[in-house]
Protein backbone atom coordinates (compact mmCIF):
# COMPACT_ATOMS: atom_id res chain seq x y z
CA UNK A 1 0.00 0.00 0.00
CA UNK A 2 1.04 3.43 -0.71
CA UNK A 3 0.36 5.98 1.71
CA UNK A 4 1.06 9.32 3.01
CA UNK A 5 3.37 10.28 -0.31
CA UNK A 6 4.27 14.02 0.86
CA UNK A 7 2.68 16.59 3.55
CA UNK A 8 -0.21 18.04 4.05
CA UNK A 9 -1.50 14.50 4.75
CA UNK A 10 -4.96 13.83 3.45
CA UNK A 11 -7.16 12.94 6.47
CA UNK A 12 -9.76 12.83 4.40
CA UNK A 13 -8.46 9.93 1.76
CA UNK A 14 -6.58 8.50 4.08
CA UNK A 15 -10.38 7.87 6.57
CA UNK A 16 -11.88 6.93 3.04
CA UNK A 17 -9.16 4.59 2.75
CA UNK A 18 -9.63 2.86 6.39
CA UNK A 19 -13.44 3.03 6.23
CA UNK A 20 -13.01 0.90 3.03
CA UNK A 21 -10.67 -1.64 4.72
CA UNK A 22 -13.09 -1.74 7.29
CA UNK A 23 -15.79 -2.11 5.54
CA UNK A 24 -14.54 -5.53 3.59
CA UNK A 25 -12.91 -7.14 6.63
CA UNK A 26 -16.24 -6.22 8.88
CA UNK A 27 -18.21 -8.14 5.88
CA UNK A 28 -15.89 -11.01 5.82
CA UNK A 29 -15.66 -11.61 9.62
CA UNK A 30 -20.07 -11.23 10.08
CA UNK A 31 -20.91 -12.66 6.65
CA UNK A 32 -23.66 -14.49 8.43
CA UNK A 33 -24.66 -11.56 10.65
CA UNK A 34 -26.87 -8.25 10.12
CA UNK A 35 -25.95 -5.04 11.62
CA UNK A 36 -27.46 -1.21 11.11
CA UNK A 37 -25.56 1.73 10.54
CA UNK A 38 -27.95 4.40 11.38
CA UNK A 39 -27.03 7.73 9.21
CA UNK A 40 -29.05 10.47 10.53
CA UNK A 41 -29.60 14.07 8.53
CA UNK A 42 -27.00 15.72 10.19
CA UNK A 43 -24.13 13.68 8.67
CA UNK A 44 -25.55 14.42 5.41
CA UNK A 45 -23.59 18.05 5.80
CA UNK A 46 -20.74 19.48 6.11
CA UNK A 47 -21.09 22.97 6.12
CA UNK A 48 -18.83 26.02 6.61
CA UNK A 49 -19.36 29.69 7.43
CA UNK A 50 -16.81 31.01 5.26
CA UNK A 51 -15.73 34.80 6.12
CA UNK A 52 -13.26 36.86 2.91
CA UNK A 53 -11.78 40.07 2.65
CA UNK A 54 -14.85 41.15 0.96
CA UNK A 55 -16.98 40.18 3.91
CA UNK A 56 -15.24 40.43 6.65
CA UNK A 57 -17.08 41.62 9.98
CA UNK A 58 -15.25 41.50 13.16
CA UNK A 59 -15.79 45.05 13.99
CA UNK A 60 -12.09 44.20 17.00
CA UNK A 61 -9.93 43.89 14.22
CA UNK A 62 -8.63 45.97 11.17
CA UNK A 63 -8.04 43.46 8.22
CA UNK A 64 -5.18 43.65 6.14
CA UNK A 65 -4.01 41.33 3.07
CA UNK A 66 -0.45 40.96 2.47
CA UNK A 67 1.61 38.38 0.48
CA UNK A 68 4.86 36.82 1.92
CA UNK A 69 7.20 35.69 -0.56
CA UNK A 70 9.31 32.52 0.40
CA UNK A 71 12.82 32.24 0.70
CA UNK A 72 11.95 29.14 -2.60
CA UNK A 73 10.04 31.46 -4.83
CA UNK A 74 6.36 31.10 -3.36
CA UNK A 75 4.09 34.07 -3.18
CA UNK A 76 1.31 32.64 0.38
CA UNK A 77 -1.96 34.45 1.17
CA UNK A 78 -1.93 36.05 4.45
CA UNK A 79 -4.50 38.25 6.53
CA UNK A 80 -2.87 40.28 9.39
CA UNK A 81 -5.81 41.29 11.85
CA UNK A 82 -5.15 44.00 14.04
CA UNK A 83 -6.14 46.01 16.97
CA UNK A 84 -4.94 49.27 18.60
CA UNK A 85 -5.10 47.56 22.03
CA UNK A 86 -3.02 44.36 21.13
CA UNK A 87 -0.36 43.57 23.65
CA UNK A 88 0.51 40.42 21.94
CA UNK A 89 0.53 38.72 18.26
CA UNK A 90 -0.06 34.88 17.50
CA UNK A 91 0.93 33.18 14.65
CA UNK A 92 -1.72 30.81 13.71
CA UNK A 93 -0.55 27.66 11.53
CA UNK A 94 -3.62 25.82 10.84
CA UNK A 95 -3.90 22.24 9.51
CA UNK A 96 -4.17 19.94 6.61
CA UNK A 97 -7.53 21.18 5.44
CA UNK A 98 -7.30 24.97 6.68
CA UNK A 99 -8.12 28.07 4.74
CA UNK A 100 -8.08 31.60 5.80
CA UNK A 101 -11.85 31.55 4.36
CA UNK A 102 -13.12 29.17 6.97
CA UNK A 103 -11.39 30.78 10.38
CA UNK A 104 -14.18 32.76 11.00
CA UNK A 105 -14.89 30.87 14.36
CA UNK A 106 -11.29 31.08 15.23
CA UNK A 107 -11.32 34.95 14.24
CA UNK A 108 -14.35 35.36 16.89
CA UNK A 109 -12.69 33.46 19.41
CA UNK A 110 -9.56 35.41 19.26
CA UNK A 111 -11.95 38.65 19.28
CA UNK A 112 -12.30 39.46 22.94
CA UNK A 113 -8.71 39.11 23.20
CA UNK A 114 -5.72 41.65 23.03
CA UNK A 115 -3.93 40.25 20.34
CA UNK A 116 -2.92 40.62 16.68
CA UNK A 117 -3.27 37.71 14.37
CA UNK A 118 -1.75 36.37 11.43
CA UNK A 119 -3.18 33.65 9.51
CA UNK A 120 -1.62 31.97 6.08
CA UNK A 121 -2.43 29.28 3.30
CA UNK A 122 -0.02 27.12 2.77
CA UNK A 123 1.58 26.85 -0.44
CA UNK A 124 -0.53 25.16 -2.84
CA UNK A 125 -3.96 25.90 -0.89
CA UNK A 126 -6.21 28.93 -1.34
CA UNK A 127 -4.68 31.89 -3.43
CA UNK A 128 -1.06 30.44 -2.37
CA UNK A 129 1.24 29.39 -5.50
CA UNK A 130 3.15 26.47 -5.39
CA UNK A 131 2.32 22.75 -4.20
CA UNK A 132 2.77 21.68 -0.74
CA UNK A 133 5.55 19.54 0.33
CA UNK A 134 6.91 18.90 3.79
CA UNK A 135 9.96 21.18 3.62
CA UNK A 136 7.61 23.32 1.53
CA UNK A 137 5.21 23.96 4.08
CA UNK A 138 7.83 24.06 6.59
CA UNK A 139 9.65 27.07 4.86
CA UNK A 140 6.07 28.59 4.67
CA UNK A 141 5.65 29.09 8.68
CA UNK A 142 9.16 30.38 8.66
CA UNK A 143 8.61 32.30 6.13
CA UNK A 144 5.60 33.87 8.17
CA UNK A 145 7.47 34.28 11.21
CA UNK A 146 9.99 36.26 9.87
CA UNK A 147 6.88 38.32 8.11
CA UNK A 148 5.64 38.59 11.62
CA UNK A 149 8.56 39.89 13.25
CA UNK A 150 9.27 42.28 10.15
CA UNK A 151 8.78 46.01 9.97
CA UNK A 152 6.18 44.82 7.39
CA UNK A 153 3.56 44.80 10.49
CA UNK A 154 3.66 46.58 14.20
CA UNK A 155 5.51 44.84 16.80
CA UNK A 156 3.88 44.27 20.46
CA UNK A 157 5.90 43.07 23.48
CA UNK A 158 4.86 38.89 23.08
CA UNK A 159 4.67 36.47 20.44
CA UNK A 160 2.94 33.44 20.76
CA UNK A 161 2.62 30.92 18.33
CA UNK A 162 -0.49 28.51 17.95
CA UNK A 163 -0.84 25.25 15.94
CA UNK A 164 -3.77 23.15 15.06
CA UNK A 165 -3.25 19.46 14.12
CA UNK A 166 -0.63 19.30 11.35
CA UNK A 167 0.40 22.86 12.35
CA UNK A 168 1.61 21.47 15.59
CA UNK A 169 4.26 19.76 14.08
CA UNK A 170 4.99 23.52 13.05
CA UNK A 171 4.45 25.44 15.94
CA UNK A 172 6.88 23.25 18.07
CA UNK A 173 9.75 23.76 14.83
CA UNK A 174 9.10 27.67 15.07
CA UNK A 175 9.34 27.52 18.85
CA UNK A 176 12.48 24.77 18.99
CA UNK A 177 14.26 27.59 16.30
CA UNK A 178 13.07 30.76 17.84
CA UNK A 179 12.56 32.50 20.40
CA UNK A 180 9.10 32.91 21.46
CA UNK A 181 6.55 33.46 24.70
CA UNK A 182 4.70 30.58 24.28
CA UNK A 183 3.25 28.02 22.23
CA UNK A 184 -0.38 26.85 21.28
CA UNK A 185 -0.94 23.05 20.32
CA UNK A 186 -4.30 22.40 19.29
CA UNK A 187 -5.67 18.78 18.67
CA UNK A 188 -1.91 17.83 18.46
CA UNK A 189 -0.11 14.52 16.97
CA UNK A 190 2.40 12.75 18.79
CA UNK A 191 4.36 11.49 15.54
CA UNK A 192 3.15 9.86 12.60
CA UNK A 193 3.75 6.53 12.83
CA UNK A 194 1.95 6.49 15.80
CA UNK A 195 -1.27 8.22 15.14
CA UNK A 196 -1.53 6.14 11.71
CA UNK A 197 -1.60 3.02 13.87
CA UNK A 198 -4.31 4.31 16.20
CA UNK A 199 -6.32 4.64 13.20
CA UNK A 200 -6.78 1.42 12.79
CA UNK A 201 -8.36 -0.95 15.67
CA UNK A 202 -6.11 -3.62 17.34
CA UNK A 203 -8.17 -6.63 15.79
CA UNK A 204 -7.58 -5.46 12.42
CA UNK A 205 -3.59 -4.38 13.03
CA UNK A 206 -2.42 -7.81 11.04
CA UNK A 207 -4.36 -6.55 8.00
CA UNK A 208 -3.57 -2.98 7.78
CA UNK A 209 0.21 -1.82 6.90
CA UNK A 210 1.30 2.24 6.16
CA UNK A 211 3.80 2.75 4.41
CA UNK A 212 5.34 6.38 5.10
CA UNK A 213 7.52 8.74 3.43
CA UNK A 214 10.92 9.34 5.30
CA UNK A 215 10.49 12.85 5.06
CA UNK A 216 6.90 12.65 6.68
CA UNK A 217 8.41 10.58 9.65
CA UNK A 218 10.64 13.35 10.59
CA UNK A 219 7.73 15.22 12.35
CA UNK A 220 7.81 14.25 15.92
CA UNK A 221 6.63 16.43 18.54
CA UNK A 222 6.97 13.59 21.19
CA UNK A 223 10.65 14.74 20.70
CA UNK A 224 10.39 18.26 20.51
CA UNK A 225 8.31 19.10 23.18
CA UNK A 226 10.66 16.82 25.27
CA UNK A 227 13.27 19.77 24.65
CA UNK A 228 11.55 22.88 24.56
CA UNK A 229 11.00 24.69 28.11
CA UNK A 230 9.10 27.51 26.35
CA UNK A 231 5.70 27.89 28.30
CA UNK A 232 2.74 25.13 26.67
CA UNK A 233 -0.68 25.36 26.43
CA UNK A 234 -2.01 22.26 25.12
CA UNK A 235 -6.26 21.96 23.50
CA UNK A 236 -7.53 18.62 22.93
CA UNK A 237 -11.20 17.63 22.81
CA UNK A 238 -12.62 14.20 24.43
CA UNK A 239 -14.55 12.86 21.01
CA UNK A 240 -11.56 13.60 19.06
CA UNK A 241 -11.36 10.98 16.95
CA UNK A 242 -8.94 12.13 14.43
CA UNK A 243 -6.47 13.10 16.70
CA UNK A 244 -7.14 11.13 20.06
CA UNK A 245 -6.65 13.20 23.26
CA UNK A 246 -4.49 10.42 24.58
CA UNK A 247 -1.81 12.00 22.74
CA UNK A 248 -1.63 15.74 23.47
CA UNK A 249 -1.83 14.04 27.35
CA UNK A 250 1.27 12.54 25.86
CA UNK A 251 2.68 15.46 24.81
CA UNK A 252 1.85 17.06 28.41
CA UNK A 253 3.29 14.73 30.54
CA UNK A 254 6.76 14.46 28.30
CA UNK A 255 7.34 18.24 27.72
CA UNK A 256 9.63 20.04 29.45
CA UNK A 257 8.56 23.21 29.86
CA UNK A 258 7.76 24.47 33.80
CA UNK A 259 4.83 26.22 32.32
CA UNK A 260 2.58 24.30 30.68
CA UNK A 261 -1.46 23.21 30.83
CA UNK A 262 -3.07 21.01 29.49
CA UNK A 263 -7.08 21.51 28.65
CA UNK A 264 -9.79 19.17 27.61
CA UNK A 265 -12.52 20.31 26.39
CA UNK A 266 -15.71 18.22 27.03
CA UNK A 267 -17.13 16.54 24.18
CA UNK A 268 -15.06 18.63 21.70
CA UNK A 269 -14.38 16.78 18.37
CA UNK A 270 -11.08 17.66 15.98
CA UNK A 271 -12.34 20.71 13.98
CA UNK A 272 -14.75 22.38 16.30
CA UNK A 273 -12.42 23.41 19.61
CA UNK A 274 -12.81 26.95 19.04
CA UNK A 275 -16.80 27.34 19.13
CA UNK A 276 -16.21 26.10 22.86
CA UNK A 277 -16.23 28.53 24.93
CA UNK A 278 -13.36 27.13 26.95
CA UNK A 279 -11.32 27.61 24.51
CA UNK A 280 -11.58 31.40 24.18
CA UNK A 281 -11.18 31.20 27.66
CA UNK A 282 -7.86 29.06 27.70
CA UNK A 283 -6.18 31.15 25.48
CA UNK A 284 -6.83 34.27 27.49
CA UNK A 285 -5.54 32.86 30.49
CA UNK A 286 -2.26 31.53 28.91
CA UNK A 287 -1.99 34.86 27.01
CA UNK A 288 -2.51 37.33 29.66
Amino acid sequence: MSFLKSLPIKISKLMLKYLSIFITLTLLLFTFSCTTIEVTESDAFDAHRTITPATFDVNEYNFHAHTIETSDGESLDAWFLEREDAVATVLYLGGNGFLMVKSRPLIQAYANLPVNLLMIDYRGYGLSSGDPTVRGVQEDARSAFRFITSDAVPQTDKLYIHGHSMGSFLSALLTEENSVDGYILESPVTDVESWTKRLVPWIMRPFVRFQIDDEIKTHNNSDKVASITTPMLIISGTNDDVTPIKMAEELYEKSASEQKKLVRISGGGHNNLSTYSLFSRSLEEFIR
